[in-house]
C-alpha cells in the first residue's frame, strides 16, 4: 500500500497517533475545510464521524474513492447509515495502526472493513430475520478441520487475535485460514462469511 492514497477527514482535536504510524504523514483535512479537489492522488479517504458533514463527504466521494467511516463511539446505527451512504468501512478511530493498515488494504481489494465488535451483533440480528436456508454445518466438508474452527469462531464475532488465543495458534495463521475459507466459498470478507447461515 502507498502511503500517499491515504487522506483523512476529521474534526478538530479528533487525531491519533496511530493513523501517523499506519499511513507515515496522510492528507489529514480538519473541519470546516472540506477541499476535495485535492483527492486526485488518493485513492482511499477515512471520513470521521466527529464531522459534521461527514455523511456528505461519504456521499459525494463514494462513487470515486474507497470511503472509510472512522468514529469515536461505534454503533450499529451508524455502520447502517455509513454503509447505506456508500462507505466500504467502518473502524474505530482508537485502532491501532495494523487494523487501519489492515482496513484500507481490505476496501482496496473490494471487500467490506466491519469491526469485530459489531459482527457478533450484526450476526445474532440475521439470525432473527433471515430463515437460514443452509446450515452451517453444511460447509464443513468444504473446509478443512482447523479452517472451519476459525471460520466458526469468526462468524461469532471473535477477533483474530481472540481466535488465535482460543485455539493457540497464530493470528498470522488465523488471517491464512480465514483467507482459504474466504476463497473455498467463494466470498471476500467477514460479513458474507456471516450471511452464509
Amino acid at each position: 500500500m502507498q502511503m500517499a492514497n491515504v487522506a483523512i477527514y476529521t474534526a478538530p482535536g479528533y487525531t491519533a497517533s496511530s493513523w501517523t504510524s499506519a499511513f507515515g504523514q496522510p492528507h489529514v483535512v480538519t473541519y470546516p475545510e472540506t477541499n476535495i479537489h485535492i483527492l486526485q492522488a488518493f485513492d482511499v479517504v477515512l471520513i470521521h464521524s466527529a464531522r459534521q458533514d461527514w455523511q456528505n463527504l461519504v456521499t459525494q466521494l463514494h462513487s470515486t474513492k474507497h470511503v472509510i467511516v472512522i468514529s469515536q463511539q461505534l454503533s450499529l446505527a451508524e455502520l447502517q447509515l455509513a454503509l447505506t451512504l456508500g462507505a466500504k468501512g467502518y473502524l474505530d478511530a482508537g485502532s491501532s495502526s495494523e487494523h487501519f493498515v489492515q482496513s484500507v488494504s481490505s476496501v482496496r481489494n473490494g471487500a467490506l472493513w466491519l469491526p469485530a465488535s459489531l459482527l457478533n451483533q450484526l450476526n445474532q440480528f440475521f439470525s432473527q430475520i433471515i430463515p437460514p436456508k443452509t446450515d452451517w454445518a453444511s460447509f464443513e466438508s468444504r473446509l478443512s478441520k482447523r479452517e472451519y474452527e476459525v471460520a466458526s469462531l469468526a462468524r461469532k464475532g471473535l477477533s483474530n487475535k481472540d481466535i488465535a488465543t482460543s485455539l493457540n495458534i497464530t493470528e498470522r495463521t488465523v488471517k491464512q485460514h480465514l483467507t482459504a475459507t474466504f476463497a473455498k466459498l467463494g466470498i471476500k470478507d467477514r460479513l458474507q462469511l456471516i450471511l452464509l447461515l
